[in-house]
């Protein structure tokens, strides 16, 4: 790498939503990459990386070059939990066409999410002493060695700058999430009581759309999982 800043912090507006960049870094090929943890399921990870790219974005082009110059920019999310509970090692996402699963759209943004909880019998050694030094911080080998050296540098550089989240941000961002799951679980409840009264799936839906201010799939997905949580 030939920069690398540690919780590059974007929060510079009061109105809309900036990240932090725990690591940002650009290697020699111009590539911008931005690595993050994730300790929590919030159930918003895709929306997480939307905002993190759309901010390396904005350092991916020069005023006045052509759009073909736009740097590639690279979000990893290196999870405690399996975002998708299929077991993989990591999860890489990617634009399709809609009707051509198999045409990719190549917009110069890659996204990767590490699983820090698969089955780690199928992984290379450096893939399994990572994944050992994050789950419960084994170093091992030359591999861990230079990881834990790296997150000690990094841990020392937020301590100096002072750029841990606050209180009050974590505060605010655990109430957001409490608040929501609260929602949720209100609006199950009122799924199972309109299921009781003989409302069919539809009309549950179009009340959903309709006083929850609820997408079509939105309000398919809260109805099913409101009634398998029931089952």
């Amino acid at each position: 790498m030939v920069k690398v800043n540690r919780e590059d912090d974007f929060k510079k507006n009061a109105i809309f939503h900036g990240p932090r960049f725990d690591v940002y870094a650009e290697d020699d090929q111009g590539i911008i990459y931005d690595f993050e943890m994730q300790n929590e399921d919030q159930h918003d990870l895709a929306e997480r990386i939307s905002i993190y790219q759309g901010n390396l974005s904005r350092q991916a082009l020069y005023a006045g070059q052509p759009f073909k110059k736009r740097k590639r920019t690279v979000v990893f999310f290196i999870c405690d939990h399996d975002p998708y509970g299929l077991g993989w090692p990591s999860y890489a996402l990617k634009v399709e066409l809609v009707g051509c699963p198999n045409f990719s759209v190549d917009n110069k943004e890659t996204n990767v999410i590490v699983n820090l909880k698969t089955d780690v019998s199928q992984l290379t050694q450096a893939q399994r002493e990572m994944v050992a030094y994050f789950n419960d911080g084994i170093v091992s080998r030359a591999f861990s060695q230079k990881l834990a050296a790296a997150v000690a540098e990094v841990k020392a550089d937020a301590i100096r700058g002072g750029i841990y989240m606050t209180i009050e941000e974590y505060a605010a961002l655990k109430s957001a999430y409490a608040r929501e799951q609260g929602e949720e679980a209100e609006r199950a409840k009122t799924i199972v009581g309109l299921a009781a009264l003989d409302m069919s799936r539809a009309q549950i839906i179009e009340f959903l759309k309709t006083n929850m201010d609820l997408s079509e799939e939105e309000a398919q997905a809260a109805y099913d999982n409101a009634m398998a949580a029931h089952a």
